[in-house]
Parts: C-alpha cells; sequence; structure tokens
C-alpha cells in the first residue's frame, strides 16, 4: 500500500505541478495578449516606431527619388566622420519596399557633397551644391542612376540653402562655413544654359543672425520659400525676415521681424498649406552651437503678392524646446516634429528631445507622440515617404574625430515612423487609377478611388539636410466626385495655374478620408508630375 500512496502522491504533485505551469502560461498568454492589445491601441493614438535600418554610413543629406520612391542619402568623405577630403562622398541607395541598401563611393564628380546646398529641380534630379567642396555642383539622375557634374557655382558655399523656383532655376544664398568668409549674396542657377549666374543685389547681409561666430554662422541655413512672381521668401533663421527678387541682378527687400522671435538657428520653416501662404516656423537657437534650444512657435502668412510684410502670428509654444530638429509635413496638413535638442551642442546626444510632436493645422496645437528609441539631433535627417509613412535618420558625423563614444554619437541607420492616422482602424483611401502622371499648370485630371474621400491633396518630393528641406510644401486641390458605384468614385482634380504656389516638378497625391474618429487617413500616393509652363 505504501508504493502506490506514494505513486499517488506523485501523481497528485505532478498533476499540481502541471496546473500550476499551465495556469502559469495562460497568465502569460493573456498578460501579453493584454499588453499587445494595449500597445495596439496606445499606437492609435501616439503612432509607432519600426525596427531600424543598418546602413554603411550616417545618413547627413537624404532625397526621396520620385521615380521609384527610393531613397537617397549620403554621408561625407568618411561613413561616419567628415575631413577637409574634396574629392569623394559616400552614398546609399535605400528601397522601403524591400529594406535593400545599395552602397556607391561616389567619385566621378570629385565632390564632397557634405554640407550642401540641396533641392530636387522641375524633372526630379537632386541638386547638390557646394559644402565640403565648396564650388561644386553635383547632380543625381535618376534616369540614368548616376551622379553628373553641374557648372561650378560663383563663388564657394558651404551651409548655406537653396530653393528650386516656379520657372526651373534653383535659387541659393549664405554658406560662409565653406569657401570666402561672407558676401555670400545669391546666385542663380539656370538648367538650360548650365550656368550659376551672381544676382548681386540679392544681399545675404540683412538674413545674417547675431551668432557669436559672426557671418561663418549667421548666414547658415537660410528658411527659403519659392512664391509668386520671381520671388523667394526668407522667413528665418534671422529673426529679420526678407523678400528677394530672382530676376536680372536681383533684388532684396525687408520683410519684417517674425514678431518676438528671436534668431532661431536650426529651427525649422513648412510650408503646410502652399494655397494660403501658410508657414509654420518652429523651434531653433540664438547660436549655432553652445545655446539654448526655444519652443517658439509662429504662423507666417504670405500676402497673395511678394515684397509687402506677411502676417505674423505667435502661437503657444511646442511642448518641448528643440534646435536640430526635422519637421515632416504629412498629407493632412500635419506636421510632424522629430528629434532635435534642449540645448544646440554639436556631435551630442545628452540633451536629445526624444518625443515627437505633431502639428494640427486646424487646433494649431501640438500632440505629444510615441518616444523615440533612437537620438536625433545634429546631422539627422527626415522625409515623407510615398505611402505616407516618414523616414527618418542619422545623427553625429562628428568632425575629423568624436570626443565621446561613437557608438552613443552616431546613427548609422534609418528608421521608419508610422503616423496615427495609418494606425486608426479606419479603412483606407485606395488610388485605383490616375489619368494622366504628366499634368500642366492648371491643367486637370482624374482619379478612381476606392473608399470614402474627403479631400485630394498633394506634396511635393523633398530632400532634407541640417533641418533644413525647401522643397516641401502642401496644396488642398479642388476636386469634383463625378460619380460613384460600388464603392468606387471618379474625382476630378484641378491643379492651380501659379508656379509660386505648386513648384513644378514632382508631387505625391493622396486621396484623404475623413475617418470615423475625425481622423483624416490618407491612401498611397501617385506620382505626377507638374511640368513649368
Amino acid at each position: 500500500m505504501s508504493g502506490l500512496v506514494k505513486i499517488a502522491s506523485l501523481a497528485v504533485v505532478l498533476f499540481l505541478f502541471l496546473a500550476l505551469t499551465f495556469q502559469f502560461q495562460f497568465n502569460t498568454s493573456v498578460y501579453v495578449l493584454v499588453q499587445q492589445r494595449q500597445e495596439h491601441a496606445n499606437a492609435r493614438n501616439i503612432g509607432r516606431w519600426e525596427q531600424s535600418i543598418l546602413l554603411p554610413i550616417v545618413p547627413v543629406a537624404i532625397a526621396v527619388l520620385p521615380r521609384t520612391g527610393k531613397v537617397l542619402a549620403w554621408a561625407a568623405d568618411k561613413p561616419n566622420v567628415f575631413s577637409n577630403a574634396t574629392t569623394h562622398t559616400l552614398s546609399v541607395i535605400y528601397d522601403p519596399s524591400t529594406h535593400q541598401v545599395n552602397n556607391q563611393n561616389v567619385t566621378t564628380t570629385h565632390h564632397n557633397m557634405f554640407c550642401p546646398g540641396l533641392s530636387l529641380d522641375t524633372s526630379g534630379r537632386v541638386v547638390v551644391t557646394g559644402g565640403s567642396t565648396s564650388d561644386a555642383t553635383s547632380i543625381y539622375d535618376e534616369v540614368q542612376g548616376r551622379w553628373l557634374s553641374g557648372p561650378p557655382l560663383t563663388v564657394g558655399r558651404g551651409y548655406h540653402s537653396q530653393a528650386t523656383l516656379s520657372d526651373g532655376r534653383v535659387f541659393t544664398i549664405g554658406g560662409s562655413w565653406s569657401g570666402p568668409l561672407g558676401g555670400k549674396n545669391g546666385e542663380i542657377l539656370d538648367p538650360n544654359k548650365q550656368t550659376w549666374t551672381a544676382l548681386p543685389n540679392t544681399l545675404a547681409e540683412p538674413l545674417l543672425t547675431s551668432d557669436f561666430l559672426g557671418p561663418f554662422a549667421g548666414d547658415n541655413h537660410a528658411w527659403l520659400f519659392a512664391w509668386r512672381n520671381d520671388s523667394v521668401f526668407q522667413a528665418g533663421p534671422s529673426r529679420a525676415m526678407n523678400w528677394y527678387g530672382v530676376s536680372s541682378s536681383g533684388v532684396c527687400q525687408p520683410a519684417g521681424s517674425r514678431g518676438n522671435d528671436t534668431d532661431s538657428m536650426n529651427g525649422n520653416a513648412v510650408m503646410y498649406d502652399a494655397l494660403a501662404g501658410k508657414i509654420l516656423a518652429v523651434g531653433g537657437a540664438r547660436h549655432y552651437n553652445d545655446a539654448a534650444a526655444t519652443n517658439a512657435t509662429h504662423i507666417v502668412t504670405l500676402p497673395s503678392g511678394p515684397f509687402t510684410p506677411p502676417h505674423v502670428q505667435e502661437l503657444r509654444g511646442m511642448k518641448y524646446p528643440r534646435a536640430y530638429a526635422n519637421s515632416v509635413l504629412l498629407p493632412t496638413g500635419e506636421v510632424l516634429i522629430t528629434g532635435g535638442a534642449a540645448y544646440a551642442k554639436q556631435w551630442a546626444d545628452v540633451n536629445a528631445t526624444l518625443v515627437p510632436e505633431l502639428f494640427n493645422p486646424d487646433t494649431l496645437t501640438f500632440t505629444p507622440l510615441a518616444k523615440m528609441p533612437i537620438p536625433r539631433t545634429y546631422h539627422s535627417v527626415a522625409v515623407l515617404l510615398p505611402d505616407a509613412t516618414v523616414l527618418t535618420g542619422g545623427g553625429g558625423l562628428c568632425w575629423e574625430k568624436c570626443l565621446g563614444p561613437e557608438e552613443e554619437i552616431n546613427h548609422l541607420d534609418l528608421q521608419r515612423f508610422t503616423p496615427p492616422y495609418l494606425l486608426s482602424g479606419d479603412p483606407r483611401p485606395k488610388i485605383l487609377e490616375i489619368s494622366d502622371t504628366e499634368v500642366d499648370l492648371g491643367g486637370v485630371f482624374e482619379l478612381l478611388v476606392g473608399g470614402e474621400v474627403a479631400e485630394v491633396a498633394m506634396v511635393r518630393y523633398s530632400s532634407a539636410t541640417h533641418a533644413i528641406n525647401t522643397d516641401q510644401r502642401r496644396v488642398r486641390l479642388v476636386s469634383t466626385a463625378l460619380g460613384k458605384q460600388k464603392g468606387r468614385a471618379l474625382h476630378r482634380v484641378e491643379i492651380p495655374e501659379d508656379g509660386g504656389v505648386v513648384v513644378p516638378g514632382y508631387w505625391m497625391v493622396f486621396a484623404i478620408s475623413s475617418g470615423k474618429g475625425g481622423m483624416k487617413v490618407p491612401s498611397v500616393a501617385e506620382t505626377i508630375l507638374i511640368r513649368a509652363k
């Protein structure tokens, strides 16, 4: 009997062990499921960061290629530091659909494209000017799949800004980080003649900040916006704003101050409503380096005609101060502000601002989103992708040698952010067909869309470096529903005729629903080329 009792006791113990194990596993599974559901519910409100994509370089400059949606990015002459070399640039092309990364050492143009001027021209080519090789111009042609040498600048520049204009020319100004010091007045590239021409009356002096390094930093990274009648508006980073005319020898005319704002070097400015001429200006610091960042926020509204003062509205500031941040214009008109630092300190993440914010153009308020897993401060980038997600990356790339642990300073990766509008659970519209992929200014096209459509908008393909993206702007288009059948609707869509508002080039067209909860949900974009007159 004693043997049977022992067996029975062991059986009871085994049963209890198995029962407890099952209960533990069950409870664990329930806990994990609850956590996953909670995370998904939270993501609906705050978005989600996807897995990091490792690169062989720190991506300090970036451009979305309009024909394929692939991403061109580059560093300097070295993958994780920069020097004075002027012969080559380390570059990659990243495919967001496959996550494939192709490396390239660009030697054909003999151009170190670190700290350049950058914009996409009216044919979608990436135009890179100056930088470490101060007088060079390099152009990436996606059709040919290669870099081409462009005409030399009239004066060497680095840390300058440039903007593509309504007639296809490219304007640049400032940039004393490289080349001669000071006097970096504007010049313009004629893509047909393949020449840069100095515009002596487009003076750089009025846009200088009061940086303690003087013109070396004071004329850097101007916030430039092409506008009507051959004009360019400079919204910052200096407190003083200016109009530039780019015909003949040029014109410079003061446009008043940006309200009570201070100089805001390495802040951001985004034209989120081009039809209304509305620009969101956020953040920055009084000096390029070693200065506290600000959370200042202003709306600058341009007049219908240039060369008169804009209207400036001061808003309640961002929730976090930021310098070195990036601002990305979303299809809905919202602006995603990522990264930056509370104190401007080059090549350091100790002051990193990790919580992104979403600006709502209807309520003029900011909403905190999902915390960034990787700091993105000095030398970071961010751009909108055609699937309506945002690609961020970089940070670091020190001068010759980092002064701290490189793994804490250099970020050799890209990371995608999925905004809340794609996690809301609301149906996403789908563009089934577009009648034309090339349209003139003032022209029309038709969209066949599956699902509910509240509006149609387009955002220009863009490029970014050093917190500057002069390409991005959004236009809400006039669209008329021509008929609906079985959940499909045909829409007639009109393009504005003013190239100062709709800068010619490649644009992403989005169909946008209102969403059941009031959250606008964009489709995947169709690409359209707006042709200059």
